[in-house]
């Protein structure tokens, strides 16, 4: 059994396809350095590349479509819930 490893990503940065495999370059916060009109902006270093053949990285896609769904389906209920909470704490 293959050990399991972590990846702290910060972001991800790149993205390429190339003879069927995908390509996502992840980065980390490395500090701050001077951006446009001198004003300080996040310096980010790639650390990893994950590789996947494209019909993996489409399932991939379909499975975070599903996960920010149900996201954002808890944040309504739960504004849906403190509403009707404020609400019923104001009648009489």
């Amino acid at each position: 059994m293959a050990n399991k490893q972590i990846v702290f990503s910060d972001r991800l940065v790149g993205l390429s396809i190339q003879n069927g495999l995908v390509r996502l370059d992840l980065a980390v916060n490395a500090g701050t350095v001077k951006g446009k009109d001198d004003k300080p902006a996040q310096r980010l270093e790639v650390t990893t590349q994950l590789v996947m053949p494209l019909d993996a990285f489409a399932n991939a896609v379909d499975m975070q479509r599903k996960l920010l769904a149900d996201v954002i389906a808890r944040e309504q209920s739960l504004r849906d819930a403190s509403a009707s909470a404020a609400n019923t704490a104001k009648a009489p």
